[in-house]
């Protein structure tokens, strides 16, 4: 497709981007907040005549299309009248306290509960949070990052800024139940573009677990796009940890960009399980600004049929004696295809640094493929660091032998499927957080 072509496309989806936002702040009524609606408006200003959406020749897309994404004509996200007993078999156990609840993109007051808070603590909505002016000091420096990025998604996030989760913890605070945001798709006459934002802000001493999942109520041939923006931010000695579960309708497409900022001693761990959606785009970064900080990256990704998958993970090393640990690993079987890029960034005074990054994928077909491109740079002289990436199938002798003990050939190859995972899965710490997800693991195994 020449440039002329690709131009013009882009052009027309902007364009149609431009209607969707006039047909959003009509919706707002005049409620929003003066500064808020500067910063919308700036952000579709830079969108319409500043960027353009990624292609293959960009490096950090070469192995990623999105022009089928920018085919759709969406519309904005109408909440459907479900109950809370069609939600059910998606509420994880661990939701009795803190539950967020989003219906194509919008969220759900009468589905939702949130439980008793400790002085200072904020679980709430985003449209919510953004009432009271002390929440909208505190995400205003990350809104204008958003809204000034040279990332055209975190941008488009920025306009459409009005749905998503806020969760605060004060200093020396500790949340004793995960936060759980649920976001659920049904059944709409049209493609809908569906715009989340999440922002985890956890103070000095603080300690939190974030627990957010994405499932779809209808089988049609609807691709939505959801458009996701995650702001994590920890103070000194604060500690989060943030499992995401996507297992959407595998006709959707999905763009997540999370970027993380850490204080001295802080510690994040972020699991991310892709099962769902026909698109998957996930750009991860953590900067890590004091001493002694700690960033684990996990990820398990599974796909089947056509759907494609992309994992880019950034780790930036600015300060000594800190340590990161990256570990991937999926399944791709039938035409499916799976991307990951991760760069591991070690700067001049990072010395004293330990990083290990390692993506291992296992190919079920003959016609699944995988692109995998591990990277370091390393700018100091005393750290520790290892990266590495392996693309296999199955071990025959393996599935032999499990046959000889009585198992059968399918049985024998979903069981080294699984233990294949389970690396990553025991990274989870917290047992009914990890029972959750593999349930949903299974239920993809057995699809």
């Amino acid at each position: 497709m020449s440039s002329i072509v690709v131009e013009a496309k882009h052009t027309e989806i902007k364009e149609h981007f431009g209607l969707l936002f006039q047909a959003f702040e009509q919706s707002l009524n005049g409620q929003s907040a003066q500064p808020l609606h500067l910063i919308r408006q700036s952000a579709l200003k830079r969108f319409s005549e500043e960027l353009d959406f990624p292609t293959r020749r960009d490096e950090a897309w070469k192995y990623t299309s999105v022009n089928r994404l920018l085919q759709g004509r969406y519309e904005l996200g109408n909440a459907a009248d479900i109950s809370a007993a069609a939600i059910q078999p998606f509420v994880p156990p661990f939701a009795e306290k803190h539950l967020l609840v989003f219906v194509n993109g919008i969220y759900q007051e009468q589905l939702s509960q949130i439980g008793s808070l400790e002085n200072g603590v904020v679980v709430a909505s985003l449209k919510n949070a953004l009432q009271h002016p002390d929440n909208q000091e505190k995400i205003s420096p990350y809104l204008q990052e958003m809204a000034h990025s040279a990332n055209i998604f975190k941008v488009l996030n920025a306009a459409f800024l009005e749905q998503g989760s806020f969760v605060y913890v004060p200093k020396h605070t500790r949340l004793d139940r995960p936060v759980v945001v649920l976001h659920i798709s049904t059944n709409a006459t049209a493609a809908a573009f569906i715009n989340h934002s999440n922002f985890l802000l956890m103070d000095i001493g603080s300690e939190a677990t974030v627990v957010e999942g994405f499932f779809s109520l209808y089988d049609g041939d609807r691709a939505d796009f959801t458009n996701i923006n995650t702001v994590a931010a920890l103070q000194r000695n604060a500690r989060l940890t943030h499992c995401r579960l996507q297992y959407e309708n595998e006709q959707a497409f999905i763009v997540q960009n999370n970027s993380a900022q850490q204080g001295g001693d802080s510690v994040l761990t972020s699991i991310q399980v892709d099962l769902g959606a026909s698109l998957v785009r996930n750009n991860l970064s953590a900067h890590l600004l004091q001493s002694n900080t700690e960033t684990h990256l996990y990820g398990i990704y599974f796909g089947k049929g056509t759907q494609h998958i992309d994992n880019h993970t950034f780790i930036d090393h600015a300060p000594a004696h800190c340590q990161s640990n990256e570990l991937y690993k999926g399944i791709l079987a039938d035409s499916a295809r799976g991307v990951f890029n991760g760069q591991v960034m070690v700067r001049k005074d990072a010395q004293k640094t330990n990083a290990f990054q390692q993506n291992s994928t296992l190919l079920a077909s003959e016609k699944a493929i995988m692109d995998a491109k591990p990277q370091l740079e390393i700018f100091a002289d005393d750290v520790r660091c290892s990266h590495g990436a392996t693309i296999g199938q199955l071990d025959e002798q393996a599935v032999f032998y499990l046959r000889t003990r009585g198992l059968g050939e399918e049985q024998a190859r979903s069981l080294l499927q699984h233990a294949f995972l389970f690396e990553v899965l025991e990274k989870m710490e917290d047992d009914v957080i990890r029972n959750w997800i593999e349930g949903f693991i299974n239920q993809k195994f057995e699809a």
